[in-house]
């Protein structure tokens, strides 16, 4: 059966003023990562616990509609965490109130082996490390517009594992055999709407933060770099080519913590004016992707004069 206590199936930051997540991770700096991004994107209530243990304490008092778990942990894993958790499905525990309560592991696991080990301890989805803010925020709607009917057998407990685990984005898949004018069209407004969420998302998070620190500044590159790879699946060659501007940046600046914040906000900008244009306007998107080009430049260059 589903679980009968997820709220409406939306990530709009007002239909998550409802949800409450538990967020279980032994480092803090990850912790208060995933903390940010969630209370950026709109979620009412967020608390965190260290390790397993804690978080079982956790459960009584706050009873959460999602969890959010790393893998390796001091005292009691997170896999181990959700073995205890599915188990007072069968032998009920007072402290655990609602054992079908969906976990998403956060981790740098990825082998078949231990992605299938993770799913028989009962976990419903994956979150790869290093991650983005849309990368949790889709393992949210995931749960929520489509969560696994929760299963009590002799041999396993936990959400019906029929549907395969999506553990990392790809992008858009294609088939050779589409015609170019649509893969082109339905594809290339499908990406640009998935990288102007992922950029909202992470302009939220930093003005969570206060700003862009180094935390923020590796995030910002990691989703240059799956917007990059996003837009060159679909033929769109100017927003790749602003994507790939910021990485050249950071490159050259010898990694993210070396740049200059200004930079990152003047590109924010620019991306977002480049994903408002509407296929017609070429002229106006290669105008504004030459003006960046020409700041970033200019920024390396003083970089290299000062050094």
């Amino acid at each position: 059966m589903a679980s009968p206590n997820l709220p409406s199936a939306s990530v709009r930051p007002e239909a998550l003023a409802s949800l409450k997540v538990l967020v279980v991770d032994d480092n803090a700096n990850v912790q208060r990562l995933i903390c940010d991004v969630l209370r950026a994107a709109g979620v009412g209530r967020v608390e965190t616990a260290d390790d397993g243990m804690r978080a079982i304490e956790a459960l009584t008092r706050f009873d959460p509609h999602i969890v959010f778990c790393d893998w390796n942990m001091p005292v009691m894993s997170g896999l181990e965490f959700a073995r205890r958790l599915r188990a007072a499905a069968v032998h009920p525990d007072r402290r655990i109130p609602n054992p079908q309560v969906p976990v998403i592991i956060v981790t740098a696991h990825r082998s078949q082996k231990e992605v299938e080990e993770a799913r028989l301890a009962g976990v419903n989805e994956f979150v790869l490390k290093p991650f983005t803010p849309a990368a949790l925020l889709s393992r949210i709607q995931l749960v929520l517009t489509k969560p696994r009917p929760f299963i009590i057998s002799e041999a396993y407990v936990g959400p019906d594992r029929r549907r395969r685990a999506e553990i990392s984005y790809s992008g858009p898949l294609r088939r050779m055999t589409d015609p170019d004018e649509v893969v082109d069209q339905v594809e290339r407004t499908a990406t640009r709407e998935t990288i102007s969420v992922e950029l909202e998302a992470l302009r939220r998070l930093i003005s969570v933060r206060g700003g862009m620190d180094r935390d923020t500044l590796k995030m910002t590159y990691r989703v240059m770099q799956h917007t990059a790879f996003r837009a060159r699946q679909v033929r769109d060659a100017m927003v790749e080519r602003a994507s790939q501007l910021l990485i050249d940046y950071v490159d050259a600046m010898g990694g993210p913590q070396q740049c200059d914040p200004a930079l990152l906000d003047v590109h924010f900008k620019a991306m977002s004016n480049l994903l408002e244009l509407a296929p017609e306007q070429s002229k106006e998107a290669a105008k504004l992707v030459g003006q960046l080009s020409a700041v970033v430049k200019h920024k390396i260059a003083r970089a290299k004069n000062a050094a």
